[in-house]
């Protein structure tokens, strides 16, 4: 439509006009504020201020390092996993925290690249250490005396992973789900949380810092009117992006409410 309308009104004999969000009169004023928090970037020119513009660049743009990485953590109300399988490809899952301070944290990481390693893991070793990596986590700066050990409330896997879950519920791993994976609104869960910065990473996190600033949108798919990313280097971005697509429900107040005080960061 845009090309064959839109761009040739010179041409033809008709007039566009230009809606935004705002514009229409039977939504309140604080619904469209509460709606326009949750959008960013790409999807906020779509469907906030009604712009036809096209995925392009960097996914994450509002990612700023100096803003979003963190050495400390505050204490954690709740947690939960992501985990994104791959056997030729790195595996990678990324454990997400809601603080005390009402901000949500990647607060560890752990991945297995085995084509780095040269070593290929079953389901069950896969299983076994991300149990025993779980058993083992003891959050930065506790007490050396602390206890170790943290339980995700629930483990969201890649969806194409079926053997996968199935080895982590013989295993007793508890809360495994399937990951939400609507890439284009997992990617916008994220991007809006990073925009108000209700998102942090914490410094552990090696390969998601990695692959964060690189995440791109593949020029070729937007060509043919898609949005979906570069399928490189996006491992522990999609781990990331499962355990907070898939708990937006819990989050999402989060966008409107007040900021708390921030952790200490450097």
């Amino acid at each position: 439509m845009k090309v064959q309308y839109l761009d040739r009104l010179g041409e033809l004999d008709m007039r566009a006009w230009h809606f935004r969000l705002a514009d229409n009169p039977s939504l309140s004023a604080e619904y469209v504020a509460s709606l326009a928090a949750e959008y960013t970037g790409l999807w906020r020119k779509r469907m906030i201020d009604g712009a036809w513009v096209v995925a392009e660049g960097a996914i994450y743009s509002e990612w700023d390092e100096d803003r979003h990485v963190v050495d400390a953590l505050p204490p954690m109300r709740r947690y939960w996993l992501g985990v994104d399988y791959g056997t030729t490809n790195p595996f990678a899952a990324v454990l997400l925290g809601l603080g005390d301070d009402g901000r949500l944290y990647a607060c560890a990481e752990w991945r297995h690249d085995s084509r780095a390693t040269h070593r290929s893991l079953t389901d069950a070793q896969y299983s076994a250490a991300v149990r025993a990596w779980l058993a083992d986590y003891r959050p930065p700066g506790a007490p050396a005396g602390a206890p170790k050990g943290v339980a995700p409330e629930w483990t969201f896997v890649d969806p194409s992973a079926k053997s996968f879950s199935l080895q982590l519920w013989a295993d007793g791993h508890p809360g495994v789900a399937r990951a939400d994976n609507t890439v284009a609104d997992g990617i916008r869960s994220v991007a809006a949380l990073l925009a108000a910065d209700r998102l942090l990473v914490h410094r552990s996190c090696e390969g998601l810092l990695a692959e964060l600033p690189g995440y791109s949108w593949d020029p070729k798919a937007t060509e043919r009117g898609e949005d979906a990313p570069l399928k490189i280097d996006d491992h522990s971005c999609d781990a990331l992006r499962y355990a907070v697509h898939s708990t937006a429900h819990e989050w999402r107040h989060l966008l409107t409410a007040p900021a708390a005080r921030t952790t200490a960061r450097r």
